[in-house]
């Protein structure tokens, strides 16, 4: 069985892109997958930047330019509910469409996450007849599955990591369904790819331990409290939200996990991120004001007033 590791992004989640990349290594000294990276509209530098870090931790990379023009016809409705995803998250969808015949199963991961443990046991995973394995969602699954209509709602799961195996894929998934499923589903649609793939693969995805893909959100009042992992060391730490890492505002103890695998690819420049807009910077001081960041509070007061 051959397996590799699979990733996507645009211009502007290179940097994001190349510390999972790092993360993955670091935590495999050994035996390692191929990485496979999507990529659409990145430039020159930003696939140097990719490569340099394939080639500074002895992974095999694949850079595979993508076509997502179709996004661009999903229905208004649909595009104008899901603004803040990127149509790279459309990849997850196809990704086994786009990677080579050669590898039999893939692992799709989202840019915004670290690979803090072995990853060898998830890939080996027996899906059975399932096209896919995913880890439940933890921020009130139900409410979205009963968003969508699904029979059981509770299995609603995040898209963040991903399983794909693609005998079962090819025998099971409805993809010639894809279009008229948009077309329904437009108005309830919220999470863009997680929302579609949870509508085709209901009732068809094995259920994974959450330490595969452990949920650190950050609300207004700072981290919201994920008790799911019984006990088990995560093998995956992912960062789904507004909020992420890299940002100067998001907590500390989030931005030490981060940057730790930030700063073993230093060529990349990764910097922690400042808010780039008044909204961004109203979600930025209310959080550091809830985190005792005074500095930051007086920061972004500051920006504001200049602002009006």
């Amino acid at each position: 069985m051959s397996a590799c590791i699979v990733l996507a992004t645009d211009q502007n989640y290179v940097r994001q892109t190349c510390v999972t990349i790092a993360s993955y290594a670091l935590s495999h000294p050994t035996k390692r997958s191929d990485i496979q990276v999507l990529v659409q509209g990145v430039n020159a530098a930003g696939l140097g930047l990719l490569k340099t870090t394939a080639a500074a931790f002895g992974l095999m990379l694949g850079i595979i330019p993508i076509d997502l023009e179709w996004t661009s016809r999903l229905p208004a409705k649909l595009r104008a509910g899901i603004t803040h995803v990127s149509p790279m998250a459309y990849s997850k969808i196809l990704a086994l469409n786009f990677i080579p015949d050669s590898y039999s199963r893939c692992m799709v991961l989202d840019t915004d996450l670290l690979v803090v443990g072995n990853l060898d046991e998830l890939l080996a995973t027996d899906l059975k007849s399932f096209p896919i394995a995913a880890v439940p969602d933890f921020m009130m699954p139900e409410a979205s599955g009963i968003r969508l209509g699904l029979k059981n709602p509770a299995m609603y799961f995040n898209s963040g990591v991903l399983l794909m195996d693609r005998s079962n894929w090819n025998h099971c998934t409805p993809l010639s369904q894809l279009p008229d499923l948009l077309q329904t589903y437009a108005d309830k649609i919220c999470y863009g790819d997680q929302d579609i793939l949870n509508i085709m693969f209901e009732d068809k995805y094995l259920s994974l331990h959450y330490r595969f893909n452990h949920m650190l959100m950050v609300s207004f009042n700072g981290l919201i409290p994920n008790n799911r992992l019984e006990g088990a060391m995560p093998a995956i730490l992912h960062f789904p939200g507004q909020i992420k890492p890299w940002h100067e505002y998001a907590p500390r103890n989030l931005q030490a996990a981060y940057f730790r695998y930030a700063s073993a690819c230093q060529w990349i420049g990764m910097k922690s991120s400042e808010p780039v807009s008044i909204q961004e910077t109203k979600i930025a001081a209310k959080l550091s004001e809830k985190l005792g960041n005074e500095s930051l509070v007086k920061k972004y007061a500051a920006n504001l007033s200049s602002n009006f």
